[in-house]
């Protein structure tokens, strides 16, 4: 199993053959969190997750070790840090259940290990005798309710019935709680009384991903609230608004995890509202929870993180339309 030892320092980690490499060899006894995520497709995903668990190790003068994908999964991945003995090991959930996972996570806890779950919990609960604390993102149903409260308030103020019709969007398998945001954002619509939710999927391609939603809105007459469950499919929808220009006006709001661009661009309106979302600060609060329990702290079973919204100004509108999109390339997610 390859792995990424770190210990707050930035940069890409050296050779194998490097001095560098030999001067920050973990020596022997010396006590590493082990951290696992799921494998990842999307590499910038990969990297942010691995440079937020850097980023809050330095934070806690913490070493950590982050595994890469490889064969035999993460159940393999957890049982090789098992062995390594160390103070606690970070694990994320995948969306799907794995039985291997599950049994590898019960034998770590059975070593008496501190076990944190990002995501969704883990094995069995009454195992033991090391602690699970599960690292979750708070339920979505209020960051979505609002969400959709601020697209119907500017679809209002632009003149638009925010009740005649909405269009959720998501790229599938973007994360493991993509489909929850999805399904909060359509829930929040029923909720508000809009009369029809339709629908669709965005790929990989940033430029297909723009067509599939400005097609999607042509092909429903009625929406005028576009509602995004990622970053990728909140570009996308703001992609195709350029593209439609006034001749199909609607709102947009939704997830992303890319703060600084979401804050722009609600901040002028272009967003009804941005729901900050990122994977990467749920394994820096695992790191933090391992952090506080070497110090004596008891963490609780379940710790949740907040997705904060980014709202625009109470009297905004419409967006303008524009030449091109002001968040730049597309948003990693």
């Amino acid at each position: 199993m390859l792995a990424t030892v770190i210990s707050g320092c930035s940069g890409p980690p050296p050779s194998a053959t490097s001095k560098a490499a030999r001067g920050n060899v973990v020596r022997s006894g010396t006590k590493v969190l082990e951290v696992v995520p799921i494998p990842r497709s999307d590499r910038a995903l990969a990297e942010a997750v691995k440079a937020g668990s850097l980023v809050q190790a330095g934070l806690e003068t913490m070493k950590v070790q982050v595994a890469e994908p490889a064969e035999g999964g993460q159940a393999q991945a957890v049982r090789e840090a098992a062995r390594r003995q160390p103070p606690a090991i970070v694990v994320e959930a995948p969306a799907a259940p794995d039985a291997e996972l599950d049994k590898a996570v019960a034998e770590a806890r059975a070593k008496g290990l501190l076990v944190v779950a990002v995501g969704r919990p883990l094995g069995e609960p009454t195992a033991g005798p090391g602690r699970l604390v599960v690292i979750a993102p708070r339920p979505f149903k209020a960051s979505a309710d609002r969400l959709v409260e601020l697209a119907a308030r500017n679809a209002t103020n632009g003149g638009l019935d925010p009740k005649s019709g909405a269009l959720v969007i998501a790229r599938p398998g973007a994360d493991p709680f993509i489909d929850d945001r999805a399904a909060a954002l359509k829930e929040a619509l029923r909720g508000a009384g809009v009369e029809q939710v339709d629908e669709a999927a965005v790929g990989d391609d940033a430029k297909a991903a723009a067509e599939a939603v400005a097609e999607a809105v042509k092909a429903h007459a009625g929406v005028t609230l576009v509602l995004a469950a990622d970053g990728a499919s909140l570009l996308a929808a703001d992609q195709a608004m350029m593209s439609l220009r006034a001749d199909r006006p609607f709102v947009i709001a939704g997830y992303t995890d890319n703060e600084t661009s979401a804050r722009t661009q609600s901040s002028i309106g272009e967003y009804a509202a941005a729901g900050v979302y990122a994977t990467d600060r749920l394994f820096r609060k695992g790191v933090n929870v391992v952090a506080r329990s070497l110090r004596g702290d008891a963490p609780a079973d379940r710790v949740e993180v907040d997705t904060p919204i980014l709202e625009s100004g109470a009297s905004a509108g419409l967006a303008r339309p524009r030449d091109e999109p002001l968040g730049g390339k597309r948003e990693p997610e």
